[in-house]
């Protein structure tokens, strides 16, 4: 499909770096209200990794192939 962010290299579209600052905001909101987001935890993990291997710039859902996704 020509139109989605894995056709045109994750190029575009909501970024990782969005992302991961997004992420982190939620995370701050449920430990303002004493929430266990476990998940929300391990999505911030993935996230912080990506920006680290250099893929701030690209679609977050590049995810899926850093993952090893096909």
């Amino acid at each position: 499909m020509p139109n989605v962010p894995s056709s045109v290299d994750y190029i575009g579209g909501f970024g990782t770096a969005l992302m991961n600052k997004d992420v982190g905001l939620a995370m701050d909101a449920a430990r303002s209200v004493h929430a266990p987001v476990p998940l929300g935890a391990a999505a911030s993990a993935v996230y912080e990794t990506l920006l680290a291997n250099g893929l701030g710039d690209k679609d977050f859902s590049v995810v899926y192939k850093f993952l090893g996704g096909k």
